[in-house]
């Protein structure tokens, strides 16, 4: 079961599930991919990015292989057969169910909101604590998404009130993720996440490839989604595994 960094043999494997491929695919592009290593015969790849180590797989094949070369620990974003695989050769806790979503089309509201960038680093990162105690802030921030990617939110008295953005943005990819929605605890119910979130899939026009991930367990985010036209594409988990002892 070899590596390769033949980006046109990953890319085509890819490509078969692009929805579920999408950070994948993003990870082709530059400055990604020297982050990234995969292995075949079916796929997975380790990525080391801002001291984590993520674990993505399609199939199972090339699982065994792959932990033998993580950092532990390893986040995991893996389907059901993969997460049993993991299982049995490292500890796995902290599961999560997970679904991710694919954007289909639709038509989207036009609302007032303002554009982010480097400069709204402290704002969001303000907003995001918000979550903190609750278990509701996003994962995954990091200040040069916003620089790379589509970021939008609201402000009202001097803070924001909500915003939305991008996991990742690879337009030489076709490929886009949805992610760090977030609204203040204090200001929901009045449809300001699903304002920034519209505001973000249309700066991503043209992209072929659109997903994003929810909890499962989420129904009143995954209804906005759904509203704005995202549909159900595969549950899967996100979880962390540590090498087994003894």
């Amino acid at each position: 079961m070899p590596q390769t960094t033949d980006s046109h043999e990953i890319r085509s494997i890819l490509r078969r599930d692009p929805v579920w491929g999408v950070y994948a695919l993003g990870d082709l592009a530059p400055p990604m991919f020297e982050h990234t290593q995969w292995f075949t015969p079916d796929l997975s790849l380790v990525l080391r990015l801002h001291d984590t180590t993520i674990l993505f797989a399609m199939g199972t094949r090339s699982i065994r292989e792959a932990l033998d070369h993580v950092t532990w620990p390893v986040h995991l974003q893996v389907q059901d057969d993969a997460l049993n695989e993991v299982a049995r050769h490292a500890t796995v806790t902290d599961v999560r169910a997970m679904l991710r979503m694919a954007w289909r089309g639709a038509d989207l509201p036009a609302v007032a909101v303002t554009a982010l960038a480097e400069r709204d680093v402290p704002a969001l990162r303000e907003l995001f604590a918000d979550g903190v105690s609750t278990g509701e802030a996003p994962d995954f921030f990091h200040p040069s998404m916003v620089s790379a990617g589509a970021f939008f939110g609201i402000y009202e008295d001097g803070r924001l009130s909500a915003a939305a953005g991008t996991h990742l943005l690879a337009r030489e990819e076709h490929a886009a993720a949805v992610g760090n929605v977030y609204t203040r605890r204090d200001c929901r119910g009045r449809g300001l996440g699903r304002a920034v979130t519209a505001a973000v899939v249309r700066a991503l026009d043209g992209i072929e490839t659109i997903g994003l991930n929810v909890r499962a367990d989420n129904a009143a985010a995954i209804r906005v989604y759904e509203s704005l036209g995202f549909v159900r594409h595969c549950p899967f988990f996100e979880g962390l595994a540590v090498a087994k002892t003894g």
